[in-house]
């Protein structure tokens, strides 16, 4: 057994085990942070190791594999770079579900009622501001 097919193997079962894990995880409807951030981090690493996998796929189309070892590498950053594009973008759609969820039974701000309410909050502004000054006793101090 060589060690390139050892390390294939080593990077394959890493991957099936790290998919296998996530792939009988329940969705609770949020849960625990803790349990989101480990799936973040196992979506991250089994997509980098996807990654690696595809860049030491491509050693065989070459004559010298070792030369181009840097294949391995890149497919890995960019499987990585893919992942966290992919975590990014399913916890900004939990963000927004969370925050239709949060105000789905709150009454319309519309466009007019937001005027009315600046226009209202600018006006009790403006008049503190008009407000003469107190006027303060002439103090005197000498040191």
């Amino acid at each position: 057994m060589s060690k390139n097919s050892l390390i294939q193997r080593a990077v394959l079962s890493l991957v099936l085990f790290s998919l296998v894990n996530s792939s009988f995880a329940q969705d609770n409807g949020g849960g625990d942070v803790l349990e989101q951030s480990m799936s973040d981090i196992i979506t991250v690493s089994a997509l980098g190791g996807v990654g690696a996998i595809l860049g030491l796929s491509t050693l065989s189309f070459v004559d010298e594999p070792k030369d181009h070892l840097k294949n391995v590498v890149v497919g890995g950053a960019l499987g990585i770079i893919i992942g966290v594009g992919v975590v990014a973008f399913s916890q900004a759609s939990k963000s927004q579900k969370t925050y239709k969820s949060a105000f789905i039974n709150q009454p319309a701000f519309s466009t007019k009622n937001r005027l009315a309410w600046h226009t209202v909050t600018h006006r009790s502004l403006s008049a503190d501001v008009r407000k003469p000054a107190r006027k303060f006793a002439n103090f005197n101090f000498k040191f």
